[in-house]
C-alpha cells in the first residue's frame, strides 16, 4: 500500500517541530488541516492556540505564525535550499528564518512535547495517516474531543477517516 506523495514531506514538518522542542522551543505548536488542493500545517507559539482544545491556531495572520503547504513538497515554506535537509537541519533553518516564532515559543512544556512525541510514534505505525483538525467540509475545531486521523493512500482519493482518534494535546500553559 503506497501512501500519497504529500504525506512524507508533511510528516517531516511535524517531526521538525519535535526537533524544535529538543532545542528548547517546547512552546511551539502546530495545527494540521486541509485547504483546497493542499494539506497544511500551521505553526506558531502556544499563545496563538486555543485554550479550549490546544490544537486550533487562532492567530489569524499574526506575524508569529507560518503555514506549511504540501503544495511546496520538500521545499518547506518555499525554501529551495531545504529539499534534501534532514529534520535537524530543517529545524535550524526554521530557527534562523522565523526567529519571532522561536522567541515566542521558547520555554518548557513537557506535557505538549510528550504528546507530540507519542503522536509521531502512532503516525509512524500507521503509514499514510495524518492528523486532521479541520478540512473544507467536515471538522469543526470548536467541537473536537480528540484529534482525528485521515488515511491518504495512493490511487484512493476517498480519504478514509480512521476510527481511532488521538487525545487532544494538553491545554496551553500561561
Amino acid at each position: 500500500m503506497a501512501v500519497r506523495a504529500f504525506v512524507r514531506p508533511t510528516l517531516r514538518v511535524i517531526r521538525m517541530i519535535s526537533e524544535l522542542h529538543r532545542a528548547g522551543y517546547q512552546r511551539v505548536r502546530f495545527m494540521p488541516y486541509e485547504a483546497p488542493a493542499a494539506f497544511r500545517v500551521g505553526i506558531g507559539p502556544a499563545s496563538l492556540f486555543s485554550q479550549r482544545n490546544g490544537i486550533e491556531l487562532c492567530g489569524s495572520g499574526d506575524r508569529r505564525e507560518i503555514h506549511y503547504s504540501s503544495a511546496s513538497e520538500r521545499s518547506c515554506f518555499g525554501w529551495t535550499d531545504a529539499e534534501a535537509d534532514n529534520v535537524r537541519r530543517l529545524a535550524k533553518k526554521f530557527e534562523a528564518r522565523f526567529p519571532e516564532i522561536c522567541r515566542a515559543g521558547r520555554g518548557r512544556d513537557w506535557a505538549y512535547a510528550g504528546w507530540l512525541c507519542e503522536l509521531l510514534g502512532v503516525l509512524e505505525q500507521t503509514p499514510g495517516a495524518l492528523p486532521l483538525v479541520l478540512d473544507e467540509y467536515t471538522y469543526s475545531p470548536d467541537r473536537l474531543s480528540a484529534v482525528p486521523f485521515r488515511l491518504y493512500i495512493e490511487n484512493d482519493y476517498s480519504d478514509h477517516d480512521i476510527a481511532d482518534a488521538f487525545p487532544l494535546p494538553p491545554p496551553v500553559l500561561e
